[in-house]
Formats: structure tokens, C-alpha cells, sequence
């Protein structure tokens, strides 16, 4: 993950978990592999010596502790038995990210909360694709579709980092609410329709818990940690910083279109 999106994630830990700090949690971890040397990671993040922390793959490599047989449906995670979920940088490169958010849903608890962090703009980069990205009614527009609530979401359009702020990071906190049983076999029916289009039908003949333990986190109100965040960054560097910053992002841009073939406008 990048440096913004580090940032973002430390700053939504900080600002919604830090009355659970000695609450014994499940994290998990989506698209948890360091593809980088150096590259930070959601363990650094969320690292707490009262909570367990668990990077899930679809392959074996650098902070990955589970390896997912199939990409859209992770039989070896239970139903509801994760307090908190995050995941960034992963989405852009999920090719049909409505079914992996529909995952998130299932194995989180009740109350259970996810952190969800996608770049809203940047250059190609496929970890092995690069297929999407969100803007500002993208986060919201799934959490309906995953029957999540919002709890926050936004776009970071300002550019108060000092470096990749090309990426505009959408970002937002998502959170499973209490359900009725009835309520919880139809949206558990309702998810299992959607990934049987793409992973079998035999995934329909599962039975879901119909009353699934909520987790200890409480509901959650939106706090706006990430605009708050970027009014902390704007106000420490200052205006005439970040209109600098803007001149020069236009600048390379302009050398760009004048130095590159047309066919190579899109190089990073």
C-alpha cells in the first residue's frame, strides 16, 4: 500500500478503535501481500498485542497467513467471525470487486466494521490487473449492495500529501449491522445467488447462522476522521505548499504531452 493510503488507514484505526485497544478483536486482512520491499502494511496498522491479526492471499507470499482456494468465496473463513476487516489497495485490482465486498459482509460479526481504502484516479499498475477506479457514490453505492452501513466515506480531491496524491484515495468505514434472523437468511440467500453466477451452485446449498454473535465494537457514528485528517495535513504544509505542489504536477503533465509519442501519453 502507498503512503496516503497508509496514512488514511492509521488515522481511521485511530479515530474509531481506540476505545477496543485492549479488546481482544479478529482482524483480517483482504489482499494482504507486501508486493514491495519497504511497502508499509495493514499489520503495522492495526498491530495490538490483545488483537489477532490474519493477512488472507489468493497466493503464498510476504505477510500472507492465509491462502484463499477460490477468490470469491473463502470457504476457510466462517460466517460472521471477524470483528474487523480492512483492506487497501486491493479493490482496482479485483476484477469484480461486488462479490468480494459480499465476502466481507458475510464473515464479518454483526457490528463488525471494515476499513476500505481503493485509489479515485493514478497510473496503471497491475498486481496482475489494474481494472478499476472509485469516486465519490463508489463506497456508498456498495456498501447498498452488500447490505453494509456507512458509517464514512470519501474522496481525498485535495493534495495535502507530499508525495501521491495522484492516487486520490477513496476511502470509507463500513459497518454490519444487527440483523433480524429472517433478515440475516435473506441477505445470506441474497449473497450466495450472486456468487453462485461465477462460482457454482453448489455454494446455494450452504446454511448460513442465522444468528450470528455480534462483535464487541459498538454502532459507529460518522467522526469524519478523513476530512479532519486532511485539514491536519493542509494546515501543517500550507497553501502556498500544495498550490506549488499543483503547479508542478501541471508542469510535468505539460513536458509529458510534449516530449512523449502520442501512444505513450499514458505512462506513468
Amino acid at each position: 500500500m502507498h503512503e496516503s493510503s497508509f496514512q488514511k488507514a492509521v488515522a481511521l484505526r485511530q479515530g474509531y478503535l481506540a476505545g477496543l485497544e485492549a479488546t481482544p478483536l479478529k482482524v483480517l486482512d483482504i489482499g494482504s501481500a507486501v508486493v514491495a520491499d519497504g511497502h508499509p502494511s495493514n499489520r503495522q496498522v492495526m498491530a495490538n498485542p490483545a488483537w489477532t491479526y490474519t493477512g488472507l492471499d489468493i497466493e503464498a507470499g510476504p505477510n500472507v497467513d492465509l491462502v484463499v482456494a477460490e477468490p470469491y468465496d473463502w470457504a476457510e473463513v466462517p460466517d460472521a467471525s471477524v470483528d474487523v476487516v480492512t483492506c487497501s489497495q486491493v479493490f482496482e485490482h479485483t476484477s469484480f470487486f461486488w462479490l468480494t465486498i459480499q465476502e466481507i459482509g458475510r464473515v464479518l460479526k454483526p457490528r463488525g466494521v471494515l476499513f476500505l481504502i481503493a485509489p479515485g484516479g493514478g497510473p496503471l499498475h497491475r498486481y496482475p490487473v489494474d481494472c478499476w477506479r472509485f469516486y465519490d457514490d463508489g463506497f456508498p453505492a456498495l456498501a447498498e449492495w452488500a447490505s453494509l452501513s456507512v458509517v464514512e466515506a470519501r474522496v481525498q480531491w485535495l493534495p495535502v500529501y507530499p508525495k501521491g496524491n495522484m492516487w486520490r484515495d477513496a476511502a470509507a468505514v463500513l459497518q454490519r449491522p444487527e440483523r433480524t434472523p429472517d433478515e440475516e437468511l435473506a441477505i445470506a440467500r441474497r449473497y450466495a445467488l450472486a456468487k453462485a453466477s461465477l462460482v457454482g451452485e453448489h455454494v446455494l446449498a450452504r446454511a448460513p447462522v442465522a444468528a450470528p454473535e455480534p462483535s464487541a465494537i459498538p454502532v459507529l457514528a460518522d467522526r469524519g476522521i478523513l476530512a479532519a485528517e486532511e485539514r491536519r495535513l493542509a494546515e501543517s504544509r500550507g497553501t502556498l505548499a500544495l498550490k506549488l505542489d499543483l503547479v508542478g504536477k501541471h508542469l510535468r503533465s505539460i513536458r509529458k504531452a510534449l516530449t512523449l509519442p502520442l501512444d505513450r501519453q499514458a505512462d506513468a
